[in-house]
């Protein structure tokens, strides 16, 4: 009887002993990132006016800080009330391995979206397998209605 007591004490001191030292190594992990989507628009007037036309671009600025370093960004795009959804991954040189970024970048809205309300997720995964994200709504608009003032099809933009 005094053996099977052992051995259960030895098995409950070897679990209590992995369950802390793994807990120490999750301090070690650095934080999940961070991420603060502060323009999207169709930057016609207003870069932050949450408006997208059909056919164009939206154009996306966020502040990121992964201590972990960046791996992928990821937007997604789905609609409110449907089923139309896209998304883009970024993995260029000047996000990946960069623990502070600016992310300005330019998203392809499809032609063939829909007009109505949609979500925009910013998805951020770092090195770690960690991920952070902000989260904002966008008006699209169809392409038919994209009158900006300088009647520019590319809006300055090289594609």
């Amino acid at each position: 009887m005094n053996k099977k007591l052992f051995l259960g004490a030895m098995l409950l001191l070897s679990a209590t002993t992995l369950f802390f030292s793994s807990c120490e190594d999750d301090n070690d992990k650095p934080s999940a990132p961070t991420v603060e989507i502060t323009e999207l628009g169709s930057g016609h007037d207003n870069p932050n006016d949450k408006i997208a036309y059909a056919g164009s671009d939206a154009h996306i600025e966020a502040e990121i800080t992964a201590e972990g370093l960046i791996e992928s960004i990821t937007v997604e795009v789905h609609q409110e009330d449907g089923s139309f959804k896209f998304n883009e991954v970024y993995t260029d040189s000047k996000y990946v391995g960069t623990k502070n970024a600016t992310f300005h970048e330019h998203l392809d809205i499809p032609a063939e979206a829909p007009e109505g309300e949609y979500h925009l997720r910013l998805v951020v995964k770092d090195q770690h397998g960690q991920t952070g994200m902000d989260e904002a709504h966008l008006i699209i608009k169809p392409a038919s209605e994209n009158d900006g003032d300088d009647h520019d099809d590319d809006h300055g933009h090289d594609h």
